[in-house]
């Protein structure tokens, strides 16, 4: 779930290299993809990183090029992925009032028309996106400090998590085809860095990973396939909306670590995709 050494990166000295550095993981999993077309669905509340991740992927931006900033995405995004491959990465918006356009989307996964499914959470560091303080929010108590705010924000986005996996966990559940993939991608890493093993633990051994279990036993081990990722897409602090700073980015945590982060996620998509497919090596 996390790459904690940059011995993958120890060459590289600057972003271009970095970026470089990328490029072949993204022909591989491209590679696999000429016979067929592809679909990958991205799921995720609101301020999860979902548009940017499905930008990255279908090779419309670099992971250098990203600046820190969060709109909201009221309809459904789809993208054409590079290279000449047959396929598009579909985003669903994040918002609750937002979700009703998610029923073409939904039924796509029960019959069994989209390939893999990312599921994008951050441990509650979704962006608050409005423009007003953090006092102004309806989570907001009279006499709060910032990181109690924070700490209470969170915990209503973790369940803003657990909710859309709840929605989406029938529809996995029955997909009509032999294996389904999803790939829980927990974002913002940068914030939450130091807390990474607390973070890990959350989800591998809390509510979200009983949801991803009950999708195992109806669909059966054989043809369900999950992991978790985790990555930082841009390097932000967390503010508010009023630009307040409520988390900083952890010191020491750089653009090497994110691109090594990164690349492992790449990697990941790479062979869960040979087995779904039935690539064989060589």
């Amino acid at each position: 779930m996390f790459v904690e050494t940059l011995e993958v990166l120890s060459t590289a000295t600057s972003t271009i290299e970095l970026s470089e550095k990328l490029i072949p993981t993204f022909k591989k999993i491209f590679s696999l993809l000429k016979n067929g077309e592809l679909k990958i669905a991205i799921f995720g509340a609101g301020g999860t990183g979902k548009t940017t991740l499905g930008k990255l992927l279908s090779g419309k931006f670099e992971l250098s090029s990203f600046l820190p900033t969060y709109q909201e995405s009221i309809t459904i995004e789809q993208y054409k992925l590079d290279s000449n491959v047959f396929g598009s990465v579909i985003i669903a918006p994040g918002q609750e009032r937002r979700q009703d356009s998610w029923d073409d989307l939904l039924r796509a996964i029960s019959g069994g028309k989209i390939r893999l499914i990312i599921n994008v959470v951050s441990w509650g560091y979704h962006s608050l996106g409005e423009e007003i303080s953090y006092k102004g929010h309806h989570l907001y108590q009279s006499g709060m400090t910032s990181d109690q705010f924070v700490q209470e924000y969170t915990r209503d986005c973790q369940n803003k998590e657990l909710e859309i996996l709840r929605k989406i966990e029938p529809h996995i559940s029955i997909a009509d085809q032999k294996k389904t993939v999803l790939i829980t991608l927990v974002s913002k890493q940068d914030i939450w860095w130091n807390n990474r093993e607390q973070v890990k633990q959350y989800y591998i051994n809390g509510d979200y990973d009983k949801l991803v279990q009950e999708i195992r036993r109806k669909k059966g081990s054989v043809n369900f396939i999950h992991e978790y990722q985790s990555a930082s897409l841009v390097l932000e602090n967390f503010i508010s909306g009023a630009g307040e700073l409520l988390s900083p980015t952890t010191e020491g945590y750089d653009q090497r670590l994110k691109f090594a982060n990164f690349k492992n996620f790449l990697g990941t998509i790479e062979a869960i995709l040979k087995i779904s497919l039935d690539v064989k090596d060589g």
